[in-house]
């Protein structure tokens, strides 16, 4: 889940960032843009770099370069630059959200959300205001606030009734709010806006998958695979829904499918691990524990991995 709501705030700040940024009367500054989107972050780097060395100093560019040492996984460059830029234009408030993003990809909601609140206040456009708002809701459901995001996206919703990853979002903290059937309503709304939006689809099978609804989520899955075939996550949560109907002959073909598209996926060989339980051979199952373990299973999802270890494997 936690992979979905940080894709959902990513997809939240592209477009926040589309929004508020034109075209640049600096040729090389168009080139590092080009260059950041490209996901060629090394060359972007170089010609802003270039640009300021030359004394060529704005906003923008310490702006591009934290967005770029972001995208490098250098946190502490990219404050900095953050910080330069919002001491040229203490008002600036795509600058203010971009340090926001970078606060909660370090788990510094509070950071984050402050940073996210003075870019509302400086915002001049609507849609972006709202963006912002989004930004923020997705900020307090990382930080588990979830009263302050079902404010927050019930602001975007009045704002805007047809936006699909607001739907999903207020699904999700319905959920964790303990608010099942209205978070059903508002899943399906997201689905029926848009029968073909992968994320909305199939939070709608993980919700049924929370709600014990297997055979729900097990069509919300094939719906997924429908839309993109070697999708394996899908895979791997339509295994998962099928291991709990016991079907364990068709969870196993699907989760084994699941790891053949992603290898690296700790959860995946955390599920196959429970049918191969399930199916009395402990041998296999205690080499995809060891395996979800080795791939960082603990960290992101919990101890239960090493409890069954603990309790099905000789060490």
């Amino acid at each position: 889940m936690k992979s979905i709501i940080l894709s959902l705030l990513l997809l939240v700040t592209l477009s926040v960032y589309a929004q508020q940024n034109g075209q640049s009367e600096v040729p090389l500054f168009d080139q590092a843009k080009a260059m950041y989107d490209a996901g060629k972050y090394d060359e972007a780097l170089i010609l802003v770099n270039q640009l300021l060395a030359n004394n060529m100093v704005s906003e923008k560019f310490f702006d591009l370069r934290g967005e770029i040492y972001l995208a490098k996984g250098n946190m502490d460059s990219a404050l900095v630059n953050y910080n330069a830029g919002l001491l040229l234009a203490p008002t600036d408030p795509m600058i203010y959200f971009h340090r926001a993003f970078a606060y909660c990809s370090i788990r510094l909601f509070d950071e984050g959300i402050a940073d996210y609140n003075t870019a509302i206040k400086y915002v001049g456009n609507e849609d972006a205001k709202y963006g912002i708002i989004a930004s923020r809701g997705l900020a307090r459901v990382m930080s588990r606030d979830f009263s302050g995001a079902y404010k927050d996206y019930k602001m975007v919703l009045d704002f805007d009734s047809t936006n699909v990853m607001a739907w999903v979002a207020m699904g999700s903290i319905l959920r964790n709010l303990g608010r099942s059937n209205e978070a059903t309503a508002y899943y399906e709304k997201a689905v029926n806006l848009a029968p073909n939006e992968i994320v909305a689809v199939g939070d709608l099978g993980f919700h049924y998958m929370s709600m014990k609804d297997y055979q729900k989520a097990i069509r919300q899955y094939t719906r997924v695979l429908e839309i993109d075939p070697d999708n394996a996550i899908a895979y791997n949560n339509l295994g998962h829904a099928k291991y709990q109907l016991k079907d364990l002959k068709n969870a196993l073909k699907d989760i084994q499918r699941s790891i053949a598209l992603d290898p690296k996926n700790a959860y995946a060989y955390r599920n196959r691990a429970l049918v191969y339980l399930a199916m009395k051979q402990p041998e296999k199952a205690c080499e995809d524990l060891h395996q979800a373990i080795n791939l960082g299973y603990t960290v992101m999802y919990g101890d239960d991995v090493q409890q069954l270890l603990e309790k099905h494997c000789v060490f």
